[in-house]
């Protein structure tokens, strides 16, 4: 056992190393896109993609399950892990051609004659939407790779990759910034296509050499084999419809009452959310293959602990960088873009607090999908996302801002929260009081604390950049302070010292 939670430690480790860097350098680069595309174009790319994500849910869904059946398979004696990765692919392939058929028919309908486009801007949306298609597809067939990758733990490598992804990005962007002519949308769409190119073919040259057993193409007989996967797929895939269905049609929605720039605003805030809420959640991935293989194995001790463990550290790494960023929220988005769009604020506050309720799951999605039983855990969550919507555009024709969307996500993320828990006790006997003791007090009672905090430094009214800075500095140590004394236990402290001596 310590010598895997040791691989866990390490693989976290590359993992925070990838995210920091690739945090620092999206950072920027969104800067420059927006600084180039300026807000409306960044807003249409978002919309754009936002179309065709609606297309590619299923793709997000099969990845998962794929990793599933893989870690099930290696953790089961007399696994046959080269049998599931062909009928995986081979079921990635064949979703792949519906997705450009679906988007190619119905998504071109709708960019054509409902999207708000500003005029003059048809043409750009069109080649965006197409080269997004092509790229979508590739990352499709690019999935059971990648879930192999995971599986066997081969984090440092996927740390290395992405790097060098994030810095060719970084480069090519910044010559788009030289540029000045009429297509910089169209050269945007381009380069972010890239990255996606270079990692599938990456991804078959290296699983080709180091597991050539395992992606040894043939045919798998046997329509029950492809059925259990679908099976399994269709519930876990109901899930992913609803959480893209809400995300995109959270786009759609805000562009249909508002406009481009108040989608520029929201997509803004998305990417802040989405940085923040990953340095929060790779233990989560670092720990998946364990929480996996330990179930399949019947090792009830081993999957509780981790999942008990995973759900504490999560939202401690959350509030450890949330705090910081929320007492001066309007001044990092300013040192960050330069000029803030209107509404990205805000937008950026409520998308935090999403994220905050997001991370309050810390393991238990890896034991849901270990578990096989999955069936009322995605009914209940696909069914709290998607009343979102309608709740929504009824609050938007009465006039509502457009951050109300986001308050009705919080409301409904909190509720699922809740319901999953019971369904954790009542269908897997697993026991959530224990969880929500180890998992929720310590954290619960730092939000306290810094609640209070950031609501007396609010009263102080401070203007001063340099008081700014230092607020932020106090803000983080005070809450790295609380997470030593309150988050973590005396025999975790111990260790942590320990291991630094």
């Amino acid at each position: 056992m310590t010598t895997a939670n040791r691989r866990i430690a390490k693989n976290t480790g590359y993992m925070y190393v990838r995210l920091f860097t690739m945090t620092v350098i999206g950072l920027y680069t969104s800067r420059l896109v927006l600084e180039v595309l300026g807000v409306s174009d960044f807003g249409l790319f978002a919309v754009v993609g936002g179309v065709l994500a609606m297309f590619t849910f299923i793709s997000g869904s099969l990845s998962k399950v794929t990793a599933r059946f893989l870690n099930t398979e290696m953790g089961s004696p007399g696994g046959n892990p080269n049998a599931t990765f062909n009928i995986c692919l081979l079921l990635h392939i064949a979703l792949a051609l519906i997705v450009a058929l679906l988007a190619e028919t119905i998504g071109l309908w709708y960019i054509e004659h409902k999207l708000n486009v500003a005029a003059g801007k048809m043409d750009d949306a069109l080649i965006v939407y197409h080269i997004s298609i092509a790229t979508a597809c590739l990352g499709i067939v690019n999935s059971p790779y990648q879930s192999l990758f995971c599986a066997h733990e081969r984090f440092g490598f996927l740390t290395a990759l992405d790097i060098t992804n994030s810095f060719v990005r970084l480069g090519c962007i910044l010559l788009l910034a030289l540029y000045d002519g009429p297509y910089a949308l169209r050269l945007y769409a381009v380069i972010y296509s890239l990255t996606t190119v270079n990692t599938f073919a990456v991804y078959h040259l290296y699983a080709h050499k180091q597991w050539r057993d395992t992606v040894r193409l043939r045919y798998v007989s046997g329509w029950q084999r492809y059925r259990e996967v679908l099976v399994f797929n269709n519930w876990n895939m109901l899930a992913t419809m609803a959480y893209m269905a809400r995300t995109s049609g959270a786009d759609l929605l805000i562009n249909a009452f508002f406009n481009t720039a108040v989608n520029g605003a929201f997509a803004i805030s998305k990417t802040v959310n989405t940085y923040v809420a990953d340095f929060s959640t790779k233990f989560d991935g670092a720990s998946a293959p364990q929480i996996i293989q330990a179930y399949a194995a019947g090792d009830k001790p081993r999957y509780t602990y981790l999942c008990n463990k995973l759900g504490r550290f999560t939202i401690l790494l959350f509030e450890l960088l949330c705090f910081p960023m929320l007492i001066e929220l309007g001044y990092l988005l300013h040192l960050w873009l330069g000029q803030v769009p209107d509404g990205a604020v805000e937008f950026t506050f409520y998308n935090i607090i999403i994220g905050g309720v997001s991370i309050t799951c810390g393991g238990i999605y890896n034991l849901v999908n270990a578990s096989g039983r999955i069936k009322w855990f995605k009914i209940e969550i696909s069914a709290l996302m998607l009343v979102c919507l309608p709740v929504g555009y009824v609050l938007y024709s009465l006039g509502y801002p457009p951050v109300s969307l986001l308050v009705l996500f919080i409301i409904a993320d909190a509720l699922a929260r809740v319901i999953k828990l019971i369904l954790l006790r009542r269908l897997l006997g697993f026991d959530s009081w224990q969880y929500v003791r180890e998992a929720y007090v310590r954290p619960g009672i730092i939000a306290l604390i810094m609640g209070a905090v950031l609501w007396a430094y609010a009263q102080l009214g401070i203007n001063a950049p340099l008081h700014r800075l230092c607020g932020i500095a106090l803000c983080f140590l005070l809450t790295a302070a609380l997470i030593w004394a309150i988050g973590l236990t005396r025999n975790e402290r111990r260790k942590i010292l320990k291991k630094i001596i």
